[in-house]
């Protein structure tokens, strides 16, 4: 059976990719070329249509800057940084859920102790003090000196590297496990809020008809040598916003029941964490 010109083409172009020593990039590369072209025969790119995509891309790369990664924002809001974390960490066993890392997260929050807050005393917003254990997932041990990796956005739905109003990291911290697992910090009452939606995305965002918005959650990577760095975000039991996030992230295993306690609320939330190797993944936003 003869092969017709287009697919003759796509094997030119594996062909000229196949003496990639690396047999892991080999295989990547391969399969990118032949869904891409897939993907390009499936649609009949016209000309126009080219001209728009890679302007569209050009205009992403001018967006992109220390404030946000619109190449990021993309791949959010098309389930694609979701769906990676699904595919890599999404047990079905696992209780508390998986979630994107998400652009504002910032590399070397400072250290604080237990029970201090996150938030300035003037930052606006109700308080939570929340509280846990990080234990083994399988024998439920608690594990001494995990690192829980706490940022948010503020009342005003910005977070730190937005906003030149809020101090050098803001709503960030880094705070450790006692001797039972235990932790205990203090944060802001977790805002709904806009992601960026001035540029590109914004704008394919409004084709979609789809709102740029993120329900009220916390941000938290949980790890510990030896285990399985958990990155996972916190959302608020009710918020009518899980079901319509943007990035297709909030979920019911992502949940917790935040309490009122006087003029502020009470959150506990515990972490498993499951045996294998301690990474922690590239902050967005350098330190």
């Amino acid at each position: 059976m003869s092969t017709s010109p287009n697919q003759e083409f796509t094997e030119k172009v594996l062909k000229a990719y196949s003496d990639i020593d690396n047999p892991r990039l080999k295989s990547v590369i391969s399969i990118l070329i032949k869904h891409l072209h897939a993907c390009v025969k499936e649609m009949r790119v016209t000309d126009q249509e080219w001209e728009f995509a890679w302007d569209f891309m050009k205009r992403m790369a001018e967006k992109t800057s220390p404030l946000g990664n619109e190449f990021l924002f993309f791949a959010d809001v098309m389930g694609l940084s979701q769906l990676i974390e699904i595919l890599n960490h999404g047990e079905q066993e696992q209780p508390v859920g998986v979630a994107l890392l998400g652009p504002f997260f910032r590399a070397d929050a400072p250290f604080r102790e237990r029970g201090a807050s996150i938030a300035s005393d003037d930052a606006p917003g109700a308080r939570v003090r929340i509280s846990g254990r990080v234990f083994e997932f399988e024998s439920n041990a608690p594990i001494e000196g995990a690192i829980l990796d706490i940022w948010q956005a503020a009342a005003n739905g910005l977070y730190e590297n937005q906003d030149e109003q809020q101090p050098d990291y803001h709503l960030r911290g880094r705070f450790r496990t006692d001797k039972n697992g235990t932790f205990e910090l203090i944060a802001l009452m977790p805002t709904t809020y806009r992601i960026p939606d001035d540029g590109p995305v914004g704008e394919f965002l409004k084709i979609a008809k789809r709102p740029p918005i993120r329900p009220a959650h916390i941000h938290v990577i949980v790890s510990a040598p030896g285990y399985e760095t958990l990155v996972t975000q916190i959302f608020v039991k009710g918020d009518p916003d899980i079901e319509d996030d943007v990035v297709f992230t909030a979920s019911q295993n992502m949940v917790g029941d935040f309490k009122p306690e006087g003029d502020a609320f009470r959150l506990t939330y515990d972490f498993p964490l499951k045996r294998g190797i301690s990474t922690m993944p590239k902050a967005p936003i350098p330190a």
